[in-house]
């Protein structure tokens, strides 16, 4: 952003259209801050260097002829002819011409080493005073090298400062009255260290023009994520504007073309187009980034830019075909128009006080929105003080380092912090907003993710106890096995086994006990009874099957038959018929019905599976339940009850004792060997 310098450069161009002539001064006062702070051109060096034109500042003077006393301090020099313009028709002939350069310099200069510049060819003597300081001899072709090819000279020299005006007198040989003046307005002052100032200058503008590259490129970036934020567009738009700005100054002001080549002409043409376009961009990026400017405002907005683009071209145009030129001076910006008439001065002059009327309201518009974003909650103020330093800070940083007021160091350093702050004052204001935004979304973002893997942790908690629920919920419909082949493959298939003891209960007089009981008492006491027997059977690895009505249904060897086996299953019945009793004992002395139970045990191959659908349960098929059954129907109350096959298996177990009933009539089965079992003596 070079605000400042768009302001500058309307107003000028307006002014030195108004001012043909300087008013002559017998002694011309230098100050160290002219040396400084302004700028002319060195052949080979630039159009921009740090130092000032002693055509401009030393009321030069030039004279056809020769003697010993041109040099000295007392001669009254007011009939020479004055130096005012490269072109006069007055041109004398090839001979010796002398240049008188008047001065006062100030007390600043004092003690302080300056550099003179001379740019051309010529056989020339510098006097300083009256008293000489250098001599140059040049070849006899020194006027084609003064006109195509200059050489500069920078020679070292020291002011007296003693409150008295001073000389700088130049003797030049065998030259002609055109090689002379062009000679003389290539003379200029500055300070010792010029080039580093000019390199430093260099090196800013490289800065400058990396770092807007830099936020080009990440406006670019972002804007490809996000098509709908136009701002991105404004300040990529920005950032290009004002790279493409400060190359044209590197290229033209700073030298690195031949600034009288008609590249430099284009690339000042281009630069000239370029003037308003920053200011107008950053109108737009604030604008958008605050979000509140009406429509007629960008209407005006829109009116204005096309306004100032049309006037800066019509002057690109006159650089590139009618002569128009502006060179830095001590000013500022010198306006020259070759061959000037009435018309185009008028012309000149409107157009340039158009152009600085809408550089002006450019001006208050970026400070209005400026200070508008800066009282916007959220980030994006940044922005808004990029812009304020870009423009106001940079001006008033420029403006005491003109002033001079607390010592030329001071002075410089004001003066190249307004050029930081107008060259990057938005792109570091925009790089500030970019961090921050993107830590403020880094820690939206890692809040978000912080508060999703807490809702995932809780999720994941309710999904592994929804899991424990139904997991258990199917362990208390199906075996273990079972469950885990139905969530694997979906399906269980029906299996044989050859071996396994089935266990039926069946309560004595239930329908009985209903009617007394009532349906709340029954139900409770059938429940207790039967979380008992889920109890005991699960202590001996015995698989529940169902219960139908008040029978209890078992079996034991069904896919752990390691662990499960007929004395496991007669243990359980034993316990069964144990808590039976020690039920009936303490009910009968809560004079409440209690129940009392005959248990049945069978042994023999069975198949297991999954039966229907919808409320699906594990079964058992085979004669083996069948007769299970009638073992229960055939026993007593309070008796286990064994077939002889399960008999057969367990005989040898010294913990039971048996009691043969024969051979019973078995319904449908016909006479089978049956056993009362209980526990021996020792076990007890």
């Amino acid at each position: 952003m070079r605000c400042i310098r768009a302001i500058l450069l309307s107003t000028t161009i307006l002014l030195s259209g108004l001012i043909t002539a300087q008013p002559d001064s017998a002694e011309p006062r230098l100050e160290l801050r002219d040396v400084l702070s302004s700028s002319t051109s060195v052949p080979g060096m630039g159009d921009d260097v740090p130092g000032v034109n002693l055509v401009n500042e030393g009321n030069g003077r030039l004279l056809f002829g020769d003697s010993a006393a041109y040099a000295s301090l007392d001669l009254v020099d007011t009939a020479w002819q004055k130096l005012r313009s490269s072109k006069d028709s007055i041109l004398p002939g090839t001979g010796v011409h002398w240049l008188r350069f008047r001065l006062l310099p100030d007390s600043s200069l004092k003690d302080r080493t300056i550099l003179l510049g001379l740019g051309g060819n010529e056989k020339m003597e510098i006097f300083l005073n009256g008293s000489p300081m250098v001599s140059s001899n040049a070849g006899a072709d020194h006027g084609q090298a003064t006109k195509s090819d200059p050489t500069p000279y920078l020679i070292p020299f020291a002011f007296r400062c003693d409150g008295q005006p001073e000389l700088i007198a130049i003797r030049l040989e065998n030259t002609d009255g055109k090689a002379a003046r062009v000679f003389a307005h290539a003379c200029s002052l500055h300070a010792a260290d010029m080039a580093f100032r000019n390199q430093r200058e260099m090196t800013q503008f490289g800065v400058f023009i990396g770092i807007n590259v830099i936020i080009l490129l990440l406006a670019l970036v972002i804007w490809s994520f996000e098509r709908r934020e136009r701002q991105w567009v404004h300040l990529a738009l920005l950032s290009f504007v004002s790279a493409l700005d400060i190359f044209c100054d590197l290229t033209g002001n700073m030298g690195l073309l031949d600034p009288k080549g008609f590249a430099s002409r284009i690339v000042d043409a281009v630069q000239l187009i370029l003037v308003p376009w920053p200011m107008y961009l950053l109108i737009m990026t604030l604008g958008t980034l605050h979000g509140n400017v009406g429509r007629l405002r960008r209407k005006w907005h829109t009116i204005s830019i096309i306004t100032a683009s049309v006037v800066c071209v019509i002057f690109a145009g006159g650089i590139l075909y009618y002569g128009l030129d502006f060179r830095s001076g001590r000013s500022g910006i010198n306006f020259t128009l070759e061959d000037p008439n009435i018309a185009a001065v008028i012309a000149v002059i409107f157009l340039s006080l158009l152009l600085a009327v809408v550089m002006i309201w450019f001006i208050i518009e970026v400070i209005r929105l400026g200070i508008k974003l800066m009282r916007t909650p959220g980030y994006a103020r940044w922005v808004g003080a990029g812009a304020l330093a870009s423009s106001v800070l940079a001006f008033i940083l420029k403006t005491l380092g003109s002033v001079d007021l607390l010592g030329p160091g001071f002075s410089s350093l004001l003066e190249t912090l307004g050029e930081y702050c107008a060259g990057i004052g938005v792109p570091v204001s925009v790089a500030v907003f970019l961090a921050i935004r993107t830590s403020h979304q880094g820690r939206l973002v890692a809040r978000q993710r912080d508060d999703l893997d807490l809702e995932v942790k809780e999720r994941t908690a309710e999904l592994s106890a929804e899991k424990e629920r139904s997991d258990e919920l199917l362990l208390n419909i199906l075996p273990a096995e079972v469950a885990e082949e139905l969530r694997s493959t979906g399906a269980s298939k029906a299996r044989h086994f050859d071996q396994v003891s089935v266990l039926f209960t069946d309560f004595k007089g239930f329908t009985g006990m209903a009617a007394q009981l009532g349906a709340d008492a029954l139900l409770q006491e059938l429940n207790a009874c039967f979380e008992a027997f889920d109890a005991i059977i699960t202590r001996h690895g015995i698989e529940k099957i169902k219960t139908i009505g008040d029978a209890y249904m078992c079996a034991s060897g069904l896919h752990r038959p390691h662990i499960s086996s007929p004395v496991a299953i007669i243990r359980a019945a034993l316990e069964m018929q144990s808590f039976m009793a020690a039920r009936k004992k303490e009910l009968d002395a809560r004079n409440r019905p209690a129940f009392e139970m005959r248990v049945g045990i069978h042994t023999g191959p069975v198949v297991a599976g999954i039966v229907g659908v919808k409320k699906f349960q594990y079964d058992i098929w085979g004669d083996t339940v069948n007769t299970a059954s009638r073992m229960e129907s055939s026993g007593e109350v309070g008796q286990v009850n064994i077939s002889g096959a399960t008999y057969e298996l367990v005989k040898d177990e010294p913990a039971f004792t048996f009691t043969p009933r024969g051979r019973i009539e078995v319904k449908g089965k016909g006479e089978m060997d049956m056993y009362f079992v209980s526990r021996s003596f020792s076990e007890g």
